[in-house]
């Protein structure tokens, strides 16, 4: 199964670079990947207060300095890029605060991924691991007496593919790191997946 996700997910990172290297320029890439992200969650940008659903938002990043390097901003330093932040914080605001946390963890994965392209195994068990922890919540939750509060896919979502790797750099920094886990198995291990999200599980669920 994890296979034929990254088969799916390379595929459409594959048309997303093969329709930036058709732009006339970098700017117009840059023009036509912003689009992209505004029309799948507009309200990122700088809408809204400064606490949503018990989380301080970070300050709206300048598109052209966040998209300017491979990182981006990440100014109050927890891992995840601030456009990133705001967009999982609002795109879950009306969910239990578990998805957002297993958002937050996609989205540190994913960072870790392109800071080191060197550590690709341990990029992949960052993946791995929150990959266990939204199956966890999404389907195998009830069978341990928690509740299911993930009605969708996160991790491997269009939606957060398309705004995490938003630009040609980090969508190519992605293809590289996929690349040289091709050829290996990576599969999840037995039991319960709750242990492998990165977050106090049981303070959100109030025990």
């Amino acid at each position: 199964m994890k296979q034929t996700i990254i088969f799916s997910t390379i595929l459409l990172l594959f048309l997303t670079s093969c329709g930036d290297k058709k732009s006339n320029s970098d700017s117009s890439a840059s023009n036509n990947n912003t689009n992209a992200t505004n029309q799948t969650a507009p309200i990122y940008l700088c809408e809204g207060g400064d606490v949503v659903n018990g989380y301080t938002l970070p300050p709206c990043p300048d598109p052209a300095v966040n998209d300017s390097t491979l990182l981006g901003i990440d100014s109050n330093d927890n891992g995840v890029r601030d456009d990133v932040e705001r967009w999982i914080i609002f795109r879950y605001k009306d969910h239990h605060r578990i998805v957002t946390e297993i958002g937050f963890q996609a989205g540190r994965a994913h960072q870790f991924m392109l800071a080191n392209p060197d550590k690709y195994l341990e990029a992949e068990q960052k993946m791995s691991d929150t990959l266990a922890c939204e199956t966890y919540f999404q389907f195998d939750a009830i069978n341990y007496g928690e509740p299911i509060v993930v009605d969708s896919d996160i991790l491997t979502s269009t939606a957060f593919k398309t705004m995490q790797l938003n630009t040609k750099e980090r969508i190519e920094t992605y293809l590289t790191y996929d690349k040289k886990l091709s050829g290996g198995v990576y599969t999840l291990p037995k039991g319960s997946y709750k242990r492998f999200c990165d977050f106090d599980v049981d303070e959100l669920l109030g025990k």
